[in-house]
């Protein structure tokens, strides 16, 4: 998980002052990365369950909702290419192939990975969570 704390702790404070239940605006979202979404994904469900924010409690929903992420994107892709990724990561590829093994799919990666982090978050806060 790559994230800058103090770059964390300023979006969120900006996301404080919006009004309940608002999406994170265009020109907060473009500054972040996909794990610096993730994360303030993750700390918006920790507060909302009220649970304790711990780095321990952060990694794994992070870990969590990634490989979910994940799983669902290469299950939507044609076998072809996930043998493709499979036999890659065998030889010792690294994630350069299964980006554009992803890219090649025409996968809708942007949907799949709402869809995860929806039904993840209802998951995690009607007590689901694995």
């Amino acid at each position: 998980m790559t994230i800058d704390k103090d770059k964390l702790r300023g979006v969120l404070a900006k996301l404080a002052s919006l009004p309940e239940g608002s999406d994170i605006p265009d020109e907060i979202l473009a500054e972040l990365n996909h794990d610096e979404i993730l994360a303030i994904y993750i700390e918006q469900m920790l507060m909302e369950k009220n649970v304790e924010r711990t780095d321990e409690v952060r990694q794994k929903l992070f870990d969590e909702v990634s490989n979910e992420i994940m799983n669902n994107i290469v299950n939507a892709m044609p076998d072809y290419l996930v043998k493709q990724i499979n036999e890659s990561l065998e030889s010792g590829a690294d994630d350069d192939v299964i980006n554009k093994a992803i890219d090649e799919s025409g996968v809708d990666v942007e949907t799949i990975t709402e869809q995860t982090m929806t039904a993840f978050r209802e998951k995690y806060l009607n007590g689901e969570e694995k």
